[in-house]
């Protein structure tokens, strides 16, 4: 479901900055196919894009994200 966040066209993409050491890493918040918004963090590196974590966007990142 986490990856379906990705295709959300209003989704946004943030560096995070503080879990980038080593390689860089990247936050997306959106909706998924099933309708919840998600906090995605993720890695991108050529062709790959991996998924480390998801989560539901707390009450803050949503009124963010509708904002």
């Amino acid at each position: 479901e986490a990856a379906t966040v990705f295709g959300d066209p209003l989704a946004g993409t943030f560096v995070d900055k503080d879990h980038s050491v080593g390689e860089e890493r990247f936050i997306t918040v959106g909706y998924s196919s099933a309708g919840k918004l998600l906090v995605v963090s993720h890695t991108e590196n050529f062709s790959n894009m991996r998924i480390i974590s998801a989560r539901v966007a707390t009450a803050q990142e949503r009124k963010r994200y509708e904002s």
